[in-house]
């Protein structure tokens, strides 16, 4: 029988899934429910719409993408994201090369906005730079996403391993959509999907537990192997309106929280916009996630990252916030790209399968002055039943057995709906709702723990799995500023550090002499925070340090900031067949200027300068060019980019003559009133002279006259180089003993063409 001759109009169907949509009447869900061959029905998904309040914040990613030359650098370079939004990105320079707008054609900026906090460059603007600015990013229309996902899943060519979505698809249903996406990652191991978790946490989605509580925003987010993604503050404090969990049938959602309120990012038209909500969260971790696949393949001689270890990764590092222990506001806590690298560096992990009735052992040792073990095991299941209550499919039960020989189970939460389960701190038990299962313990006994994996139902076995640990210790690492960032004095930064919470008060010092002398900025400060924010201090700089320390352990940027101004009324002062003069007010405490032109992807540097301007050579008047500069330290430091200025292609501009010397002002005897008591009677005549001509000029003719009387001429014999100014004396004087207003007046001296 043909659905639509028999009751309306057929739509998409996916064979991975067994599904076909239909168009029909509400008088016909019936008749179709009770027809032999219909297993399952399910409304549809409703149109998807944007999920963003105004809000942005900062990612630790810098941590592992530094900007001194030591560090790391992961910046998600050989790697490529899919944007699913709400039309075409840009035009941005903040994307230059590395932008393809595949099936997104015109739309609106929400997409931009999503876009710059993944991937942007900060090519316009150096403080708005997105977490993975080296990876490539394919935009796709958000009209097409199981399309998308095939994109994806399919076109090598595209190397797409990663896609951020930041739009709802209904509330807090597992529905086929769920199951595609579940089922897709399953099948293709090195792909991963982000989600946005919602801006619902004031609805109502039925869960029974009140308004608050089952808000995630459905579809494809409820999945299993996807990351949803809840929102925060700068300072960890979770948005008023983000989603929480939990998921329909009581698992943990949302996986991870990350900064996403009052975010600046990239707008179309080389703009800026302020974004937030769990849009801008969103793909704060599909950046994070790239960057981690680079280190992966960095570290593995190329081969392709398996997102499950990824996503064990970012999970098990993430910084335990809320009630202790997973929970259904924050899911794993906030990310911690940092940590997360850690675990792939480290190889701090295990790989093996398991089958119905098998049983796995890993062995850890744990050294001594740990502070606290964390061990999760995750596994891409298998897409869920969306007709069934419960969508785990393969159920594996982990055990981790200490050096006394007592077993520990993983921490599970209640997932009963009413408001004092839901927000009760998690405790051990079996699980067998989510498949992720993690254990953690504080202060372990040193020695070896054995963790045992079984499988406690495995119909679609083998099952390949994850298992990643990683030890807290007694220590502080400052995580920023981790070296190499050029702050300005009299703004605020937030200095973030890594430590164990409640171990005592942090006292916070900053040093401007690579650490010979400490200076205080905080003592005893809140031993529950790992932030602070800091009025930066008017001293130019390039040896600033902080140091954040406790009664046992003290931590210190990685390297040597700076601290200078940004170089102010930035310009193009002319444009000739084959150069261009740009200046700018000098800088404080700058001993040099670096000036960067946009090349193929980013600002490079094209030139060097001691002096508050600079004559870059090889230009064309008819091409387009965006420029920016920086204050550069006696010691090579670099203070922070300019706000890049664009020159079009609109041919000359006030370009200088070959030979253009002029007097700028006359500087002796001065102007404005003269007193007696100095020797009028001989008064010295002193001018400067400018060449803004493109030639260096000597023996330079120089006159003046006294009160439009006979012009009196001189000779300046030195050489002034082109844009370089110089003075000169007369060698007669004049007399101005007698009262009265004098007029001094000189002219443009050569000019030639």
């Amino acid at each position: 029988m043909e659905l639509a001759s028999a009751y309306g109009k057929t739509g998409s169907a996916v064979a991975l899934t067994n599904t076909i949509e239909v168009r029909v009447a509400d008088a016909d869900v019936a008749a179709i429910t009770s027809q032999p061959w219909c297993y399952f029905i399910d409304a549809c998904s409703p149109p998807s719409f944007k999920e963003d309040t105004p809000g942005r914040s900062l990612h630790r990613s810098d941590v592992i993408n530094t900007d001194y030359p030591m560090g790391r650098h992961f910046n998600g370079s050989g790697t490529a994201a899919a944007l699913a939004d709400d039309g075409a990105v840009g035009p941005h320079i903040d994307f230059t090369g590395r932008l393809n707008n595949i099936s997104a054609a015109g739309g609106g900026t929400h997409g931009d906005m999503t876009g710059g906090i993944l991937a942007g460059a900060g090519n316009l603007d150096p403080r708005y730079r997105g977490m993975a600015d080296g990876a490539e990013l394919n935009v796709f229309d958000i009209g097409g996403y199981p399309q998308i996902i095939d994109a994806v899943a399919n076109n090598t060519t595209l190397g797409t391993t990663v896609s951020s979505t930041s739009y709802s698809q209904g509330c807090n249903e597992y529905t086929t959509d769920t199951q595609f996406g579940d089922q897709t990652i399953n099948d293709n191991g090195q792909l991963e999907f982000v989600f946005s978790a919602g801006n619902n946490q004031g609805g109502d989605c039925g869960y029974g537990a009140g308004a608050g509580w089952g808000t995630i925003t459905g579809g494809y987010k409820q999945g299993k192997n996807v990351i949803a993604v809840a929102n925060l503050d700068a300072l960890e404090v979770q948005d008023p309106s983000s989603s929480q969990g939990p998921a329909s049938d009581g698992r943990i959602k949302p996986d991870i929280a990350a900064n996403g309120r009052n975010q600046m990012s990239t707008d179309p038209n080389n703009g800026y916009q302020v974004g937030g909500g769990t849009s801008a969260a969103c793909p704060g971790i599909a950046g994070i996630t790239l960057q981690l696949t680079q280190a992966y393949k960095e570290i593995n001689s190329s081969t392709d990252a398996p997102t499950a270890l990824l996503k064990a990764s970012l999970l098990n590092s993430a910084e335990d916030i809320g009630v202790v222990g997973p929970d259904f506001r924050y899911g794993y806590g906030r990310v911690n790209a940092y940590r997360a690298v850690k675990v792939l560096e480290d190889n701090t992990y295990f790989n093996s399968t398991i089958s119905q009735g098998g049983s796995n052992t890993h062995s850890i040792t744990v050294p001594s002055g740990v502070k606290q073990v964390k061990v999760l095991l995750y596994w891409h299941d298998e897409g869920g039943n969306p007709a069934a209550s419960t969508y785990l499919v393969n159920d594996l039960d982990m055990v981790v057995t200490d050096p006394a020989s007592i077993g520990w189970f993983p921490w599970i939460l209640d997932p009963t709906p009413n408001v004092v389960n839901l927000t009760t701190p998690a405790i051990r038990g079996a699980d067998h709702l989510n498949n992720i299962e993690q254990f953690t313990y504080d202060n372990p006994a040193a020695g070896t723990y054995t963790v045992t994996i079984s499988g406690f139902a495995v119909p679609q076995g083998p099952q390949e799995y994850y298992l990643v640990y990683e030890f807290r210790m007694d220590d502080v690492a400052v995580t920023y500023p981790g070296g190499g960032e050029g702050f300005v004095p009299g703004e605020q930064e937030v200095l973030r550090w890594d430590a164990v919470k409640g171990q005592g008060g942090f006292n916070i010092e900053y040093s401007i002499d690579n650490g010979s002398t400490w200076l205080n900025i905080a003592n005893g400060f809140n031993q529950n925070s790992l932030q602070y924010t800091w009025n930066v201090p008017n001293t130019p700089t390039g040896e600033a340090l902080v140091k954040v320390s406790t009664a046992t352990a003290t931590g210190t940027s990685f390297s040597t900031f700076s601290i200078i101004g940004v170089p102010q009324n930035f310009s193009v002062d002319w444009v000739c067949v084959d150069s261009i003069r740009l200046e700018w007010d000098p800088v404080a405490g700058a001993a040099s200027y670096e000036v960067s032109m946009l090349g193929a992807a980013y600002m490079d540097s094209v030139g060097t300068t001691t002096t508050n301007s600079i004559i870059l050579s090889g230009t064309s008047p008819s091409q387009d060019y965006w420029f920016s500069v920086r204050a550069v330290l006696a010691n090579g430091a670099k203070g922070r980019r300019a706000l890049a200025i664009f020159r079009d292609g609109t041919g000359l501009l006030n370009c200088p003559l070959a030979v253009d010397v002029q007097t700028n002002a006359v500087l002796g005897p001065g102007t404005g009133t003269l007193q007696d008591c100095q020797n009028l009677a001989a008064s010295s005549i002193t001018m400067e002279i400018e060449n803004r001509g493109q030639n260096a000029v000597t023996n330079v003719p120089v006159y003046y006259s006294l009160n439009g009387g006979t012009p009196v001429s001189g000779t300046y014999a030195g050489t002034i180089a082109p844009f370089a100014t110089a003075t000169y004396t007369f060698s007669s004087t004049v007399n101005l003993s007698v009262a009265g207003i004098y007029n001094i007046q000189t002219r443009p001296i050569i000019q030639v063409i």
